[in-house]
Order: C-alpha cells, then sequence, then structure tokens
C-alpha cells in the first residue's frame, strides 16, 4: 500500500509535457476555451496572444506610412474563383480581334463556316485547359502557372525551355497591344507624328507597370472595371443589331435575305480557310491566365476549374453574338472592307470603341502580372543559372 506521503510526492514531481507535445504554459493547458474564459494570468496571457494573432495584419499596418498601407501590400492577398480567375480569362479573351476582326471573318468565311471556326477555336482551347485542370487537381499548384504545369510533364529542363518561348511572346504580345492602343487612340486625337504615338504606347505601358508594382490587389481592381465596360460594349452591339440601320455603311437590321446570302462563304484573293481560321485563332490564346494566377488564389485546384470553364462558356457566346449579329444585319460588302463595321452597328458607338481601346489595354495589364511570375518561379528553380537572381520577389 503507498503511503500519502508517497502520493504528495508523485503529485510535486515535474512531468516533460512536451514529450506528448502539449506545452507547460497553464493557459494552453486549460484549452483554448478555459484560458479564454477563465480568470487570471493564464487566461489574460492566452487572450493577448489571440488577439496579436487575429488582428495582426492591422497592427503591421499601424505602423506604416498611409500611403504605403493603402498602396504598396506587404502581406499576399489571395483570390477567388470570381475575381481571380474568371476576370482574369475573360479579360484576355474578349480581345481586339474580336471588335476588329469578326465582321471581316464573317465577310470571309460566311456565317456557317464561322460558327464552325469559333467552336473549333474553343473546342482546341478547351482541351488545353481540361489538361491543366487535370493537372491541377491531382497536385499541389504552387507560384509560376504555366511553368510549374510544364515543367512537371515535361521536366524541369524542357519545361523551362517551352515557358522561355512562352514569356517571350506574351513579351511581344504585350507590345503588339499597346501599339494597337496608340495608334487607335491617336487617330481619335488626330495625333499622326510617329514618335507622338510612341510616346502615347511608352506612357500607357508605364502606367500599367506602376499599376502592377503597386500590388496584384489594384490589378484585379482595374480589371472589374475593364470587364464591366467590355460586357457592356458586347450588350451595345447586342442591343445595336435591332435598332440600327445604316444604308450608306451597309447596315440594314435582321433581314431574312441578307441572311441566306452571307450564310456562305465568299473568299477574296489569296484568303481561304486556313487563314480567316489564323486571325481568329489567337483570340483564345489568353485562356491560360487563370492558371498564371495560381500563386495568388485561395485554393487553385478548386478555384482554377470553375473560374476558367465558367470565362470560356461566357466568351463562346458573346463570339457566336458577335458572328451571327453582324452577319445577319451586315451588307457582305461591308463586311468585306470595314473593320470598324460593329462601331456602326452598335447602339452607342462610344462603348464599342471604349470596348476596343478596353481590351488592348487589358491583355497588356495581364502579360505584365502573368509573365514575371513565371519568369520568377524559372529563376527559383534554376533553370537558366543566370536569371537566379530574379527568384526574390515581393
Amino acid at each position: 500500500m503507498t503511503t500519502d506521503k508517497d502520493a504528495s510526492a508523485r503529485s510535486t514531481k515535474s512531468v516533460d509535457w512536451e514529450r506528448f507535445g502539449l506545452s507547460a504554459e497553464p493557459s494552453l493547458e486549460k484549452g483554448p476555451l478555459l484560458g479564454s474564459w477563465g480568470e487570471g494570468e493564464g487566461s489574460s496571457h492566452f487572450h493577448d496572444k489571440g488577439a496579436k494573432e487575429l488582428f495582426h495584419e492591422d497592427q503591421l499596418a499601424s505602423n506604416k506610412p498611409w500611403w504605403k498601407t493603402n498602396f504598396f501590400l506587404s502581406e499576399p492577398v489571395l483570390f477567388g474563383v470570381w475575381d481571380g480567375v474568371f476576370t482574369s480569362c475573360m479579360i484576355n479573351l474578349f480581345s481586339v480581334i474580336i471588335f476588329l476582326r469578326v465582321g471581316w471573318i464573317v465577310g470571309e468565311a460566311g456565317i456557317a463556316q464561322s460558327i464552325g471556326i469559333v467552336c473549333l477555336t474553343v473546342l482546341i482551347g478547351t482541351t488545353t485547359v481540361l489538361s491543366g485542370i487535370g493537372i491541377c487537381e491531382r497536385c499541389h499548384l504552387e507560384s509560376g502557372g504555366v511553368h510549374f504545369l510544364l515543367s512537371h510533364i515535361f521536366g524541369t529542363r524542357t519545361g523551362g525551355a517551352v515557358s522561355l518561348i512562352y514569356c517571350f511572346g506574351q513579351s511581344v504580345s504585350c507590345a503588339l497591344h499597346v501599339m494597337g492602343f496608340a495608334e487607335s487612340f491617336s487617330q481619335v486625337l488626330d495625333i499622326s507624328n510617329i514618335w507622338a504615338i510612341r510616346a502615347v504606347g511608352m506612357g500607357m505601358i508605364i502606367l500599367l507597370l506602376g499599376i502592377n508594382l503597386a500590388g496584384v490587389k489594384w490589378v484585379i481592381r482595374l480589371q472589374f472595371g475593364l470587364l464591366i465596360i467590355l460586357l457592356l460594349a458586347a450588350l451595345d452591339l447586342a442591343v445595336g443589331t435591332f435598332i440600327q440601320v445604316d444604308i450608306d455603311h451597309g447596315v440594314i437590321g435582321y433581314n431574312l435575305e441578307n441572311l441566306k446570302n452571307n450564310t456562305g462563304s465568299d473568299y477574296t484573293d489569296n484568303e481561304n480557310w486556313f487563314t480567316v481560321f489564323g486571325v481568329f485563332f489567337p483570340a483564345m490564346t489568353g485562356i491560360l491566365a487563370g492558371i498564371n494566377m495560381s500563386g495568388d488564389l485561395h485554393n487553385p485546384s478548386r478555384d482554377i476549374p470553375v473560374g476558367t470553364l465558367a470565362s470560356v462558356g461566357t466568351s463562346f457566346f458573346i463570339y457566336m453574338i458577335f458572328v451571327v449579329g453582324l452577319g445577319a444585319t451586315c451588307q457582305r460588302w461591308a463586311l468585306h472592307t470595314d473593320y470598324m463595321i460593329a462601331a456602326k452597328v452598335s447602339a452607342i458607338g462610344v462603348l464599342l470603341l471604349a470596348g476596343l481601346y478596353i481590351s488592348a489595354m487589358s491583355a497588356c495589364l495581364g502579360s505584365l502580372y502573368a509573365t514575371p511570375r513565371i519568369i520568377q518561379s524559372m529563376a527559383n528553380e534554376n533553370v537558366i543559372p543566370i536569371l537566379k537572381f530574379l527568384g526574390k520577389g515581393v
């Protein structure tokens, strides 16, 4: 039998709680509920610690100047399906080609073949997206977007080589879209000097670069505004097909005879189905924009599939509005010769012109925030040793 003296000795013996993954702190022994509701030193210790964790970001922000807190981000901001993926994809899928070349495509290929071109383009793009989604759902997707997928499929070196070409293509695309914006905007201001046009393009790319440097939060905020304008431009065209008539410019409204005449193809010299398809296909090259946001998403494996497929479906619907609407309301000669026929069909031409300019600017914005993330991922994997210093970022 044990005596009271032995029991007292065992109770006062110190126990190494850390062996069992526990802490000897009084507040943690009580548990979160007892530690927060109890009284005494232990409860106040837990309460203060919890407050610091909960409002950690606010406490950090309070020690910084207001301009740095509001305009420059020190902590990562994560996004979801609609703000991070859907918006990014829609901004890139609703490109300048839709505003300037769909009318010409319908004039050359006709309504029937144009619908086939759109369906084939969306099918190819969707196949690419489904392949990416399959990888996203089966592995932990990190930052790097397209490069992360390519390096997992082909290996680091081969994936890095393909990613480098992709980055170069994005840079060229950014430059082309900026110059397209500068030339169109200069025509509105009646500027013909080539250096003045280049200055407009340089000013635009510096402005977009500043937005990217301020943080991806501002990129997403700007993209929301740009997407609203683009959707309003599409709505403007859809309404205009019912109310707009301009015989002198070949806009005659919905007409069954005109619809029959524009159903078949009417290729001009040196044009065929493949050349027309080649003009429209680049409209879908921005379909991987959501995957490139992988490092800024709450749950990439869930957000990327839903957001990307929703943007593909929405874009396909808008493409059909442009193809059928322009083909049914415009005469063939106008579709062949007038690249701005969509502006003449729209109910309020200013909205469609705004959508044209915005689409050029948004494509450049997407290239500026997606491409550096790919290069940073390549640098962190030491694919090209000379670029290793680019692995550090904010």
